[in-house]
């Protein structure tokens, strides 16, 4: 199994990822990559009104993956 690290961006603040999770296939990581992004946005998306989201997933050689979500709430007719 080979180790893949998923850094974080949110906005302009970026975390890398120290530790990596050991994953059997590329497919696995896409899975991985989605569910984080999920659990990701869950907890910082609420009162946010723009907000661009990334995970970028490397191998110890070179980034092969990002999930971008971007999160705008737009108010389009007056009350």
């Amino acid at each position: 199994m080979a180790r893949y690290y998923f850094d974080t961006r949110d906005n302009d603040d970026f975390i890398p990822d120290v530790e990596g999770v050991e994953i059997a296939t590329f497919e696995q990581v896409k899975i991985a990559a989605s569910e984080a992004m999920a659990d990701f946005a869950k907890d910082v998306l609420p009162g946010s009104v723009v907000r661009i989201l990334m995970i970028e997933v490397r191998d110890d050689l070179r980034s092969i993956l990002r999930v971008v979500l971007r999160f705008e709430i737009e108010h389009v007719a007056a009350h």
